[in-house]
Formats: C-alpha cells, structure tokens, sequence
C-alpha cells in the first residue's frame, strides 16, 4: 500500500510542474512591476529589487529583461521585450509633428503600455492611454506640434 502511495505521489509530482498548474501562483508572486523608455534617459525599470539599472541605447543591462519565460505559460518578471521611439511627420503647414511609439513583448502576462508626448517637466501634451492585452503590445500617442518655445520628449510606459 506504501509503495503504491509513493508511486501515485511521485507521478503527480513529475505531472503537476509540466501541465503549468502553478501559472497563476507564479503570476500573483511578481508584484507590480513598471518601467519604460524616455529619449533623453533610455530604458528603465521601476518597482524589482535589484533591478533599477538604466540601461541605454536599446540594450539592457538589467538581466531581466530580454530574458524570455523559462516554462510554457510563466511569464518572466519583466518584459521580454520594450522599445520606444519618436515618430515624425510634416503636416500640411510643413511643419514637423511628433508622436510617441510603444511597443512591449511579455508572454503569458496581462500588460499595458502607454506611449505619451510630454514636456521636458512631465507635462502631458498626448497621450494613447493604456492600451492592455497579454503578449504584446503597441501604444501610439497622437501627434503633437510643439510651440516653438515648448521642449518635448517621447516616452512611453510599460506595467503589470
């Protein structure tokens, strides 16, 4: 009776890990997690102990963040992958408009991001609001023509 008790303990012990049961314990465990991307300090990460490296020009030094899900359907702490750019266009004045572009790769994660126009002090000029979805997601703001007094930057926004 020990031995058949062993048996079925150690068959549910090598099955559970594999079905990804514990997804959504391993989910709740990481806490709310935030970062982004800003033209004049790069990418960031807020809110993961240990991991509030700046990193620049698009390549991380923060260990985490490209580091793709180690299980089928356990989202790593961060996202797998964040970038942010500057979209330019000239309206019809020929004047140069800007907008900000978002787009953040995190498997098996609900997620936002937030793409934003704003002022070198953090004044809101546009902004897509959170967009939220579970792999992946694109934010673009609406485009804005700065006063010629007005210093604007691109940022976008990434959490959990």
């Amino acid at each position: 009776m020990k031995r058949r008790i062993v048996a079925i303990l150690t068959a549910v012990a090598l099955i559970v890990p594999a079905t990804g049961i514990f997804t959504f314990a391993a989910d709740a465990d990481q806490g709310s997690v935030s970062g982004g991307w800003t033209e004049s300090g790069g990418y960031y990460i807020d809110g993961v102990p240990g991991m509030t490296d700046t990193y620049t020009s698009g390549i991380p030094v923060v260990p985490g963040l490209k580091v793709a899900s180690t299980l089928s359907g356990v989202p790593s702490p961060t996202p797998d992958k964040h970038t942010g750019k500057r979209l330019k266009r000239m309206n019809s004045a020929e004047l140069v408009e800007s907008a900000a572009l978002g787009e953040t790769v995190w498997y098996y994660k609900r997620h936002y991001t937030t793409a934003r126009m704003e002022l070198i002090d953090g004044t809101v000029k546009t902004t897509s609001g959170r967009r939220w979805n579970v792999n992946a997601t694109r934010a673009e703001s609406p485009y804005y023509l700065p006063a010629w007094y007005e210093n604007t930057e691109a940022r976008t926004y990434w959490g959990s």
